[in-house]
């Protein structure tokens, strides 16, 4: 409808329905829709990062951690911070990932995670805020992001600066969003970012299939919609 491919988003939460999604899409239009962006959270997220991530600290060439060197830089900061997980029970690195990511793909602290899900540690409530520092910190030193921050700094990119913000919303004049039910606080904020006050916004979504809870995925996103 005389819109350029380059205008629109398509926005959706695994590889595989990403490029389902996009091959769809090129057996229906006979234009060229190589402009087009489309593609999960984390890479769309990814792709902007590597244009802007000087802004936030890091170099355009940032890597990315998998969960092998998450858990590996945890494993470091604990031996390093001395913490005696011989003798007490301690959260090992996988748990601690789980927490500090809840924590921030719901806009909780980390308190309120541990109260609620994990209050048998809540005693080493002070040095798992410490290895939480500590690890940020890590990331920054290292010019490395994980996962989650593939999506926090890009919305505190598009939070701090408005004129960066401003062009995007100019760029995605339509954003479509698959699978909405899974969206959590951090994905929708990205969303309402991206959008602005001018476009349109278009989300598919089923809330008896809302299956992600556990990382954070809130059904009222939808239900509110």
């Amino acid at each position: 409808q005389q819109v350029a491919a380059k205008n629109i988003l398509l926005l959706t939460f695994t590889n595989k329905a990403s490029k389902e999604m996009l091959e769809r899409v090129r057996e229906l239009i006979p234009q060229d829709t190589s402009e087009l962006w489309g593609g999960t959270f984390h890479s769309i997220c990814n792709r902007i990062l590597r244009r802007h991530a000087d802004e936030l600290g890091f170099t355009r060439n940032f890597s990315i951690l998998d969960t092998d060197d998450q858990k590996s830089i945890l494993k470091n900061l604990i031996a390093e911070a001395k913490i005696d997980t011989k003798n007490r029970r301690f959260p090992k690195p996988d748990v601690l990932l789980t927490v500090f990511s809840l924590s921030e793909n719901t806009k909780t602290t980390i308190q309120d995670v541990i109260d609620e899900s994990y209050p048998y540690f809540a005693e080493w409530l002070e040095q798992i805020k410490q290895l939480h520092r500590a690890y940020t910190k890590k990331k920054l030193d290292s010019n490395s992001m994980d996962f989650d921050d593939l999506l926090i700094l890009t919305l505190n990119l598009l939070k701090k600066d408005d004129d960066l913000r401003e062009l995007y919303q100019r760029k995605f004049r339509h954003v479509l969003v698959d699978e909405y039910q899974d969206t959590n606080t951090i994905q929708c904020a990205l969303i309402d970012h991206l959008v602005g006050p001018k476009n349109s916004l278009m989300v598919v979504g089923d809330d008896a299939q809302s299956i992600y809870s556990w990382r954070g995925a809130d059904m009222n996103n939808i239900l509110s919609f």
